[in-house]
């Protein structure tokens, strides 16, 4: 994101701009992160979808969320940027996180946060997943969830989260 930010600053001759827009980004990651080791915690990320969800793979804003906040991506082994996982499988990994998506488009099934949780809490495959049971819940909204200068934002809640849980050393 920091080099689509210098590469695209001085096409629209706004290269300090894009400086200080970088440099901001850094120190808002710095300050969420200082105090933040979750090598013990994994992570699921949830966009959308409750019959194949959408879990977020290997790559994209959660593959720079979740080593920032220092913690293991449940389904970092996947290729794929979101590939579409089966519960039985997210069940097997039982994370101790859950990012939920919360989207406000209604183009799938279970896209708000709401429709999310209502599902983990009552469906048999999930609800007895530690990250549910512990109602270990952190909410971002979609624009967070994919690569943009938002997912500073997802840095910070999910570091927040992990302190709210208890979960950061």
């Amino acid at each position: 994101m920091y080099g689509e930010i210098r590469a695209l600053a001085p096409a629209f001759g706004v290269d300090a701009r894009g400086d200080q827009l970088v440099a901001a980004l850094k120190e808002r990651v710095r300050k969420a992160t200082a105090d933040v080791d979750a090598s013990d915690v994994s992570h699921m990320y949830w966009f959308a979808n409750f019959q194949s969800p959408y879990l977020a793979g290997c790559c994209g804003a959660p593959g720079a969320i979740t080593p920032a906040v220092g913690a293991k991506n449940g389904f970092a082994d996947t290729d794929d940027e979101w590939p579409q996982v089966n519960w039985e499988t997210v069940a097997d990994r039982d994370p101790d996180v859950i990012v939920i998506g919360d989207l406000t488009r209604k183009q799938q099934t279970a896209e708000t946060a709401a429709a999310k949780i209502r599902f983990l809490e009552t469906n048999p495959a999930t609800r007895n997943l530690t990250a549910v049971k512990k109602k270990r819940y952190v909410l971002l909204g979609g624009q967070a969830m994919n690569p943009s200068i938002r997912t500073a934002e997802g840095i910070e809640k999910v570091a927040t989260g992990l302190r709210d849980f208890g979960l950061a050393k």
